[in-house]
């Protein structure tokens, strides 16, 4: 199962593994080896240079060299510390036909031809051992390497931080990255992020035993789940009932959206509540649905005494899902409050419903079921009283922060979205998705799929994180057959179907 960890856990993992299961020695050839499967199966021979620093991020990049010598690639190996201090480093350095390694502070000029003459640029400098500023020879190195097209980096870009995701401007710019073992949480910070280039996450042969404290899990398939199974005896009320108070004239789409993902997600019986008018527009677009119209202001948005017809049908619901298009209004803001204090099943609060809760979001700990809040950076900022940046910045720590305070599953979206149990305890990092979600809609579209499955009992924590998982599954798949940027939302929901009945995604 693959984690994200800190250096710390994961020196701690190694070790572990060190006592119990395989050697250092063992995991470095293993890492090294898979490293070079990967670059042979993508290049024919040709000059490699392999830039190699002193400690066991080098020792990984000795056993690559030697692999690629045996498969005819033309290999310089350029120690740009020195030579190795570790153990581990040392034993394959020593394997290494001398004549292919040598002293950047020796053969500067040489070195730099070389890599400016190199197809392939491989990174073994620092790994997770960086932080603060880069050293000149490095930097010089590095500048050469990021002109080449094909730029391995081994675990960690050199010149990235890994704990914090902090980078030298001048750092390595890989055009593929090779993680080991576990995923370093600070490569989920967004700008260190699109440094990696295509990255894939390697087995080095730490059994998952060995992690005794992670950040959190890179999902996999752990989080895919399953919709409830069917039985032949059941009825369409077995598999939940779910109120989406969604839309306005403005935004009908958003009730749309949210609608359709819901049904396509196995809800039993859904019932979008709306304003009048926008019913009126939605009821010959929406056919397997029902809907509740709801007073309306005179532009088109859910006016006064809403909460006098919800109310009506509330205690029939087994989930709510609430906000996708509503406007962020007082009245907005009451209904979402009104909801929050009296349904008594679990609930899902999108868009605008995270918005309007900003002014109060102390009324979250009223919530006597479970809550599901699923905010974009600029909304969670508005009610964490974080700045973007220091959310983005370690956006595992910020849900788990806010989830453990308000006692809410928080899903953060973006690239690789995080989510945090009520409990601020355990987390997902969701692996499925690309560009294609970068699309108005597709955030309804979660929302929907969420408020389904909630309303078929699947646990909160698993529902958010089942249904991030499928959400960017559906978009892998769209865009094997659509341009990404011309995936729609309404692509998403039609994708639905065979996703729930794909095998599981493996991101290892």
């Amino acid at each position: 199962m693959p984690f994200v960890v800190t250096n710390s856990q994961m020196k701690a993992a190694e070790t572990e593994c060190n006592a119990r299961y395989i050697s250092y020695s063992e995991m470095m050839k293993n890492a090294g080896n898979a490293v070079a499967v990967r670059i042979i199966e993508k290049t024919k021979p040709c000059l490699a240079a392999m830039l190699c620093g002193a400690g066991n991020n080098g020792g990984d990049g000795f056993v690559i060299a030697a692999r690629l010598l045996e498969k005819g690639y033309k290999i310089r190996v350029i120690l740009v510390n020195g030579e190795p201090k570790t153990d581990c480093a040392r034993e394959y350095f020593e394997k290494l036909p001398k004549e292919h390694i040598h002293l950047f502070s020796e053969e500067e000029q040489k070195c730099l031809t070389w890599v400016q003459n190199a197809e392939i640029v491989v990174d073994c400098v620092f790994g997770t051992g960086f932080h603060g500023a880069l050293p000149e020879n490095a930097a010089k190195l590095f500048k050469a390497a990021n002109e080449r097209p094909m730029r391995v980096a081994v675990d960690v870009p050199s010149g990235v931080n890994s704990d914090t995701g902090e980078f030298d401007e001048r750092c390595f710019k890989p055009t593929h990255t090779y993680v080991l073992a576990a995923f370093k949480k600070g490569l989920l910070n967004p700008k260190a992020m699109e440094l990696l280039g295509d990255f894939e996450l390697l087995d080095i042969g730490i059994n998952g035993g060995c992690y005794k404290q992670i950040e959190a899990i890179f999902a996999g398939d752990v989080s895919r789940g399953e919709l409830p199974k069917r039985s032949k005896i059941c009825h369409k009320g077995t598999f939940g009932r779910l109120l989406n108070i969604a839309g306005s004239l403005q935004c009908s789409g958003a009730a749309v959206m949210s609608t359709r993902a819901a049904l396509r997600s196995g809800v039993g019986l859904c019932t979008l509540a709306a304003p009048i008018s926008t019913v009126k527009a939605l009821s010959g677009k929406l056919v397997e649905n029902t809907f509740l119209p709801l007073p309306e202001t005179e532009d088109g948005f859910i006016g006064n005494n809403a909460c006098e017809q919800i109310d009506e049908i509330l205690p029939k619901m087994t989930a709510v899902s609430i906000g996708c298009g509503l406007g962020n209004s007082e009245n907005t803001r009451k209904i979402v409050e009104h909801v929050i204090k009296n349904a008594n099943c679990p609930i899902i609060i999108d868009a605008d419903g995270i918005n309007c809760l900003s002014a109060n979001i102390d009324v979250l700990k009223e919530r006597t079921g479970d809550t599901v809040i699923t905010p974009h950076p600029l909304e969670f900022s508005r009610i964490s009283g974080m700045t973007v940046g220091e959310i983005q910045a370690d956006r595992i720590g910020a849900a788990k922060k806010f989830a453990g305070k308000y006692g809410v599953v928080v899903l953060l979206k973006g690239a690789y979205s995080v989510i945090s149990d009520s409990m601020g305890d355990e987390v997902i990092v969701n692996p499925t998705g690309n560009s294609a979600l970068a699309k108005g809609g597709s955030g309804d579209v979660l929302t929907g799929m969420i408020g389904a499955m909630l309303a078929q009992g699947v646990v909160a924590y698993h529902a958010a994180a089942s249904a991030a998982y499928c959400h960017g599954y559906a978009a892998e798949l769209v865009s094997k057959e659509k341009f990404a940027p011309s995936v729609l939302a309404s692509d998403i929901i039609e994708a639905l179907p065979r996703v729930y009945t794909l095998p599981f995604y493996s991101f290892l």
